[in-house]
């Protein structure tokens, strides 16, 4: 889904995702070929501009929601 995002970049797309109980932990965006992570808990956005390191920082705060 990550990539689909790079591939639609002049797109507004944005994924939400989501726990087991389809409450939102993480908006995803990308602008001007940056990812915006939100994690929708604290409302802190991570910037960056490769997939690894948003799915890094993702499972890494997964659980802290």
């Amino acid at each position: 889904m990550l990539l689909s995002l790079q591939q639609f970049q002049d797109s507004k797309i944005s994924i939400t995702i989501n726990d087991h109980n389809n409450e939102a932990l993480f908006t995803v965006s990308l602008s001007e070929s940056l990812f915006q992570v939100t994690n929708t808990n604290n409302h802190k956005t991570e910037t960056s501009d490769n997939v690894d390191s948003v799915v890094e920082y993702i499972e890494n705060n997964i659980f802290t929601n």
